[in-house]
């Protein structure tokens, strides 16, 4: 049974306590104010409090006078496990979430966002950034190349890439990293000599330089994914309610980005497998998968092997930045297989599912708008 916290349970009267028994008193009252003003849910607390119940629970035998002693300590170590997940996770995705808010939302171009403000467009469809002499120097779409201060504290770098458009980038390390349509990604302008850390919305292939003593941490709104050297893809888009990794090559170890204590969940991966962060449900889960379906993407083509039309549609609508309208709800569930060739253009693109699937697309009047319907011509 559960034990619920009681507000008005005694408390030792100071007069009987040690100077030892009174600091460690002082400490858990602090503790505890410290508790009620996090946002903890009330499961949360109770399990809190049950865990100091336990621990009182164990010094029966003790004098009632070590009651704040036990319960500092328990509280104590309950939030260096808890606490202490959390500051860390602040110190640094976080940090770079903030960056990611202030990139720009919508553009046209691919945008490379410096440390110092400055802002390069990158005009083509599919982009290149390559980092130079310990990043020093960068070479934007092999034409033109730009110098990049090296301040001595540490600067972000975010790469923004919209809808329509793709991007790939190479790192100072060697790590190369492809970003799909409607992608962010911020990096320091200089990785540090213990950590390789990057931000992630959006979509991107990584393959990422080995390093035995340095490993590569991507971060997403939910879910950590630390590698030693590996390739893999992580799908991260603020309108999907749910973060997934698919695993290459290599082995990765998954963090569930959970804000509860208590719900951090860690799993290491093997090729083949895909790997899904439920947001509603705060929780990992794994399949064996055809990886080609969710990485060809950047190399110009889909994979589909048995694929809802819905979701089909939607990397369609994010590949080609066009709204594209499925007038038949009823066939949205309906599965296809096949490869789309993504060099082709968007119309003959439709023209291909419209074949697959017997319905008709038309154009609307706002040229990057398409409606797939059934066809009014009876047979």
């Amino acid at each position: 049974m559960k034990r619920k916290r009681n507000e008005q349970e005694p408390i030792p009267d100071p007069e009987h306590l040690t100077e030892e028994e009174r600091v460690a008193g002082e400490r858990a009252k602090l503790l505890f104010k410290t508790l009620r003003n996090e946002t903890f849910s009330p499961d949360e607390k109770d399990a809190l409090w049950n865990q100091v119940g336990e621990t009182i629970s164990q010094r029966k035998q003790r004098s009632f006078n070590t009651f704040w002693i036990a319960a500092a300590a328990s509280v104590t170590l309950l939030l260096l496990a808890g606490v202490g997940y959390l500051v860390f996770y602040k110190d640094t995705a976080r940090t770079m979430q903030e960056f990611a808010a202030r990139g720009a939302n919508g553009p046209d171009e691919t945008q490379l966002i410096l440390g110092d403000k400055r802002v390069i467009s990158l005009r083509k469809e599919n982009s290149s950034v390559e980092y130079k002499d310990n990043g020093a120097l960068i070479q934007v779409d092999s034409s033109s190349t730009i110098d990049q201060q090296m301040a001595g504290d540490q600067q972000f770098n975010t790469l923004v890439v919209p809808y329509g458009k793709r991007s790939v980038l190479t790192l100072a390390d060697g790590t190369r990293i492809w970003l799909n349509s409607g992608s962010k990604l911020v990096y320091p302008s200089q990785f540090d000599t213990r950590r390789r850390e990057v931000y992630l919305e959006g979509q991107a292939y990584f393959s990422v330089k080995h390093s035995e003593d340095v490993p590569f941490h991507v971060y997403t709104r939910d879910m950590e994914v630390r590698v030693l050297g590996t390739e893999f893809d992580v799908s991260a888009y603020a309108d999907d309610d749910y973060t997934a990794t698919v695993l290459t090559k290599g082995s990765v170890e998954l963090t569930g980005q959970s804000q509860s204590f208590f719900g951090s969940k860690k799993m290491k991966i093997t090729p083949g497998t895909r790997a899904v962060y439920d947001q509603q449900r705060a929780a990992l889960q794994t399949e064996q998968v055809d990886v080609q379906e969710y990485v060809s993407w950047k190399d110009g083509y889909l994979v589909l092997n048995s694929a809802p039309l819905t979701e089909i549609l939607k990397k369609l609508s994010r590949y080609y930045r066009v709204d594209i309208i499925l007038k038949q709800p009823k066939l949205a569930g309906v599965r296809f297989g096949g490869t789309l060739d993504l060099q082709e253009n968007i119309r003959d693109i439709l023209e291909a599912v419209s074949v697959t699937t017997g319905l008709n697309y038309k154009q609307q009047p706002n040229e990057r708008r398409y409606v797939l319907e059934e066809s009014t011509i009876k047979p």
